[in-house]
């Protein structure tokens, strides 16, 4: 009988095994055939990483930079990136579902390009460089509305959390990465020809042209764009495109019918319902994407810097690479998480952490700032800011009605905006540094519980599906 029940539970574990296995060869087999939908918004993701470049390089993640003085001392140096993105974002707004986006995304391409173009040439002007701050600003807000407003039409439903997140959050944390490895690597007494600003020009470079590369050969219009122009045909040949191989079968007129009655039921919306049924979905997102926001900020460089410079004389160099390799390692763990665990959990999860963490390190370092761990817990903060704020891009996408879905991610992104313009013009204290940890540790803990039944589970659901759960205010769903 002992043997009957090991046999059993030996079969029952290499069946599981076996499924695992096909999960994983279903998985690597799906996301080839889907490549091109991440090709189409390749461009956006590449500006994405430049934008994350340059958000922290203005949060005071340039230590070795030529102007970080001026950085600490004139707001205008900080918050030039912020403007240009907000007038990008509202001009942006009136082009999305109206206009083609490729010369959108081949203009960017090419203002990130310029940028890093005069902080090659120019790194020593201060002039240029607030210059390049603007044009890679403006750049990050033409292409952030369109491609949040876009990315769940270009995408099949199993793929939307993924491509949403990695195409916004991953590509902004690497970006985020990127500036404060090689900030924490660099070394003055190095007697090079060239600056670190001039390393921040190179690689604004290279994203421009590869992404001027992909605008230019592997952009695809929305089929719901095409839709809306009635081009049934145009949006036939799109979905032949999003797909490997690129090719019409029964699975691009079943995609094609499902896009036709997402058109048709936004059609019969007037602007004041499809106003009506945004308005809680855009509380909802505006609060979490706000909470991104709080995650990385100058008041969270001012505390990185207290917490570690007394505990290492070589300041520049492990606390910067942990700091950016935890949070982009928490965004990778959330962003392929998406459409397996879903949104609503990896997103809980994170926010309770994060808003512990936050909690615990305004504890510590209200008393003994100099501590490790305190720093460890500074480190954990941003690991689970990562993991926590992944799926707001992907409710950015499927939150909104079709007629007013633009403006009311443009809304969002201004908001996050102007949240970051406020908190630049702000000088903190030791005392305020401490009070700003519990209030983003306070606003987390609240909306951990108000999300466990607001926030909806949107995996595996289409865009008209994902709409009907957010607009609710409360959902049962775990």
């Amino acid at each position: 009988m002992t043997g009957d029940k090991s046999r059993t539970s030996r079969v029952s574990f290499q069946q599981e095994l076996k499924d695992q296995e096909q999960d994983q060869v279903n998985w690597i087999s799906r996301s080839s055939k889907n490549q091109p939908q991440w090709n189409a918004l390749g461009a956006s993701s590449l500006i994405f990483v430049s934008g994350g470049m340059s958000l922290a390089w203005g949060a005071g993640f340039a230590e070795h930079s030529l102007h970080l003085e001026l950085i600490s001392m004139s707001v205008h140096m900080q918050v030039c990136w912020y403007g240009a993105a907000l007038v990008g974002a509202l001009f942006s707004a009136f082009l999305t579902h109206r206009t083609p986006q490729r010369p959108l995304y081949i203009f960017s391409s090419c203002l990130v390009l310029l940028c890093g173009v005069l902080y090659l040439t120019l790194p020593g002007r201060a002039g240029a460089v607030m210059a390049a701050r603007y044009l890679d600003g403006l750049a990050n807000g033409l292409v952030f509305v369109p491609t949040l407003s876009t990315v769940g039409e270009l995408s099949v439903s199993e793929m939307r959390g993924v491509l949403a997140a990695s195409i916004e959050q991953l590509s902004c944390n690497f970006g985020i990465f990127i500036q404060l490895f090689y900030t924490a690597i660099w070394n003055s007494g190095w007697n090079l020809t060239i600056v670190a600003d001039q390393v921040h020009g190179l690689l604004g470079i290279f994203l421009g042209v590869a992404a001027l590369a992909l605008a230019l050969t592997l952009c695809v219009e929305s089929p719901v764009y095409l839709l809306l122009r009635r081009s049934e045909q145009a949006a036939v040949a799109a979905l032949r495109h999003l797909q490997r191989p690129s090719m019409v079968t029964s699975e691009t007129f079943l995609l094609l019918d499902e896009h036709k009655r997402y058109v048709a039921d936004n059609r019969e919306l007037s602007w004041g319902q499809s106003l009506k049924r945004g308005m809680v979905p855009l509380l909802k997102i505006a609060v979490h994407r706000s909470l991104y926001v709080l995650s990385l900020t100058p008041i969270i460089w001012v505390a990185l810097f207290e917490t570690a410079v007394k505990l290492t004389p070589q300041f520049h160099t492990w606390p910067y690479v942990v700091f950016g390799i935890l949070r982009c390692i928490g965004s990778c763990c959330g962003v392929f998480l998406m459409d397996s665990g879903g949104r609503k959990k990896p997103s809980l999860f994170g926010i309770f952490a994060g808003g512990s963490f936050a909690i615990a390190f305004a504890t510590l370092f209200q008393r003994t700032p100099h501590m490790i761990s305190a720093l460890s817990i500074l480190f954990s903060f941003q690991f689970f800011a990562g993991v926590a704020h992944a799926a707001s891009a992907v409710y950015l996408t499927e939150a909104f009605p079709l007629a007013v879905k633009p403006f009311f991610v443009a809304l969002v992104y201004i908001l996050e905006l102007l949240i970051r313009i406020g908190l630049c013009c702000f000088k903190p204290s030791h005392e305020a540094i401490a009070a700003y940890f519990y209030v983003v540790g306070g606003i987390s803990m609240s909306f951990f519980l108000l999300g466990i039944f607001c926030l909806p589970e949107t995996k595996l659901t289409t865009l008209a599906e994902a709409h009907q759960k957010i607009r609710k205010w409360f959902n049962e769903d775990f």
